[in-house]
């Protein structure tokens, strides 16, 4: 059953993204999309080695990676939105016809880690590149989950403030709530939507924390 709780001006919640999406009502549509979904490349933590990830998960092989996003969904999600920014697009061939890509320069030098990640985008004919570093050791000292995928607060505000101006921005994949917490640190509504209980649970904390964190230096 979808639980659905509400934080602030962000709502999130629990449950199967294609089911929560159609249970919405028919004229819902939002500003924008974004979102990093599974790449549906199988499983890319080491499970034995010197880097096997960081927490609970640390050696345990990633079972949610299979597949990607099915294309319904991505027809829905022009549908519904103005703007999209989209991770993991060369795996899923989701270019918007008449906009761009970004390129995610994250500085990697080890040679079994992707240098970059691309995303599509509506806005824009033309390819724009962010630059910022994601390596094993930013990660190690900067990631704040335990999550196998998490990426840095700071990527999604600057996706925030690349697109013209959306007042919400949708995350149907929403992993431990970095797109939520960006979007609070701007001043923008959210809606997100996990179907893993651990994450959507951290996600609920790491939004509540920034709103307390907002309130505190307002």
């Amino acid at each position: 059953m979808t639980e659905k709780v509400v934080i602030g001006n962000a709502t999130l919640y629990h449950g199967d993204c294609l089911e929560v999406l159609a249970g919405l009502p028919d004229c819902f549509r939002i500003d924008g999309v974004l979102t990093d979904p599974p790449f549906g490349v199988g499983n890319f933590v080491q499970i034995d080695g010197d880097l096997k990830g960081r927490g609970i998960n640390k050696g345990v092989a990633v079972e949610w990676n299979e597949s990607g996003p099915p294309p319904e969904l991505f027809a829905h999600l022009r549908k519904i939105s103005k703007h999209r920014i989209i991770w993991g697009a060369n795996f899923f061939n989701c270019f918007e016809p008449k906009g761009g890509a970004i390129v995610w320069d994250k500085s990697q030098s080890m040679p079994n880690f992707s240098k970059a990640d691309i995303a599509s985008c509506t806005h824009f004919k033309k390819t724009e590149i962010v630059r910022i570093p994601w390596t094993n050791f930013t990660v190690a000292h900067e990631a704040v989950t335990d999550h196998p995928c998490e990426r840095p607060v700071r990527l999604y505000e600057w996706c925030i403030k690349y697109l013209p101006r959306c007042e919400a921005f949708l995350d149907p994949y929403m992993g431990s709530g970095a797109v939520g917490v960006a979007c609070v640190n701007i001043g923008r509504g959210f809606l997100g939507i996990e179907r893993e209980r651990r994450y959507f649970d951290i996600a609920c904390e790491r939004i509540t924390a920034a709103y307390a964190q907002g309130r505190l230096f307002a």
